[in-house]
């Protein structure tokens, strides 16, 4: 299966978690996890990784801090696909 493919069904899966009986937190937490796979270039997800996790330990904010913890696990995942299909 390739890299794209992984990808887009990473996104669905993602798409589908979102529901109105969730609390808000946890839709966002989708939804910021969408946007990150979708806007990371696969060439610089290593970089990407890394900066988020220094971004991560220089945040001060509650929710900054969430929103990196989401874009990191989301970026990590990518990192992840990336490696197998080289």
């Amino acid at each position: 299966m390739s890299l794209e493919k992984v990808v887009n069904e990473r996104i669905s899966f993602l798409k589908e978690q979102i529901n109105p009986i969730n609390k808000p937190v946890v839709n966002r937490t989708f939804e910021v996890q969408i946007e990150a796979i979708r806007n990371a270039d696969t060439e610089k997800v290593e970089i990407l990784v890394l900066r988020k996790k220094k971004q991560l330990e220089a945040a001060t904010d509650v929710h900054e801090a969430d929103k990196l913890f989401a874009e990191l696990d989301a970026l990590e995942w990518l990192q992840r696909q990336v490696a197998k299909h080289i």
